[in-house]
């Protein structure tokens, strides 16, 4: 099999373990790497994309996350074109106008999210775990030196997200003011189910979009629910990690890899980015705990950071997650939270038990292996899309 590989330009976590699959399952590849200004207007893109697929003959194009222009291309050249993803949401505009080509078979690690797109119709959008390359990360190994470096009580990889939700706020009459911040405060409290893009109706938007006018006569600018709603979700998930870590950090030695520092974190011990391939890893073998907190419009889906730290063989207190309960048992393979304040318990406990965390890593680490490797979730992708590899 000969497979087209589309690349980000700026980079895929998980492009070298994909392709380290195929190269073991003796698929060869050519990959082509371009940073979109615009992802569904490129007159560029299109004819150069158009050639290159004309160029040799391949039996698919495959890349991670979805790309509406690549789709359009394999769609005129008549070939099939498989997408994986780990964003959540995909963070295409538009995607609704190419999303069913004939041809197209996406991947997405969210079952409520590829539930969703089913329900509108898209029959062609599938539901596909992420996987993780255990073996790998088995060979990174920290020094002393680096143990001593990354070593922390609780380690937490990721962003605090800068929304957009105060601008939008601002720009609303009091009575929008008013519901908009009773959905964030009644959404705060509620892990694993996300509800607050329900609650954005027609009536709210629209009644928000005549503000903008009235403010603003002569705007173009038109908010979309799937705007409010990420803008939403990314507010209430900065509150969460900010609450969470501070209260921690009251508590024991906390290390934030991020890259940018932020203000509002006291007493953490702030380390700046780390590499995704090398680093990252040391990092989950050298914490004790490891924290997820999820994106809070990631509805049930397993995060590729969880894949990565339970593939590391560290220890993972995550919120809860209906996908990672429905893989997992909790309290023997992970640990989850169901409050803020049930998250500062179980630090403290599992910090405490050093034989008990070690168990429950380990136990959590032969579970992924098994489960959530790359030939495997490969292997299904193929299957699914009905190409022989």
């Amino acid at each position: 099999m000969k497979l087209l590989i589309f690349e980000w330009a700026a980079g895929t976590f998980t492009y070298d373990d994909i392709t380290g699959s195929f190269t073991e399952k003796g698929v060869t590849y050519r990959t082509v790497s371009y940073q979109f200004n615009d992802k569904n207007e490129d007159e560029f893109f299109v004819n150069r994309f158009t050639k290159i697929l004309k160029e040799e003959t391949y039996d698919a194009v495959f890349s991670v996350n979805y790309f509406p222009l690549v789709a359009v291309c394999c769609h005129d050249c008549s070939l099939p074109y498989i997408s994986w993803s780990y964003d959540n949401p995909l963070d295409v505009p538009d995607i609704e106008k190419t999303l069913g080509l004939p041809g197209n078979f996406v991947f997405l690690f969210d079952r409520i999210q590829m539930e969703g797109y089913r329900k509108m119709g898209f029959s062609n959008v599938y539901h596909m775990p992420l996987a993780v390359n255990c073996e790998r990360l088995e060979t990174i190994k920290p020094t002393k030196q680096e143990q001593a470096m990354y070593a922390a009580d609780v380690s937490f990889v990721g962003k605090m997200y800068d929304s957009m939700f105060p601008q939008y706020r601002e720009l609303m009459d009091d009575r929008c003011k008013g519901y908009i911040d009773a959905v964030v405060a009644a959404q705060s409290k509620v892990f694993g189910y996300w509800f607050a893009e329900e609650l954005l109706t027609d009536d709210l938007m629209k009644r928000i979009n005549d503000h903008f006018k009235v403010l603003q006569p002569d705007t173009q600018f038109v908010l979309p629910r799937e705007a409010l709603a990420y803008a939403v979700a990314a507010q209430i998930t900065k509150t969460d990690r900010l609450v969470l870590l501070n209260l921690l950090a009251k508590r024991m030695n906390v290390n934030v890899y991020s890259w940018e520092k932020c203000d509002l974190l006291q007493n953490v011990k702030f380390m700046g980015s780390c590499d995704y391939y090398g680093q990252m890893t040391k990092v989950f073998k050298a914490s004790s705990i490891n924290l997820n907190i999820t994106l809070k419009i990631s509805q049930s889906g397993i995060p590729l950071r969880v894949m990565d730290i339970l593939g590391a063989g560290g220890f993972l207190l995550s919120n809860y997650q209906p996908e990672i309960a429905e893989n997992f048992v909790n309290g023997e393979d992970v640990v989850m939270y169901e409050s803020l304040e049930d998250a500062l318990e179980k630090a403290v406990y599992y910090i405490s038990h050093d034989d008990l965390r070690k168990r429950i890593a380990q136990s959590g680490h032969n579970k992924t292996k098994e489960l959530f490797s790359y030939e495997k979730q490969l292997g299904k992708i193929f299957a699914i899309s009905g190409i022989t590899v």
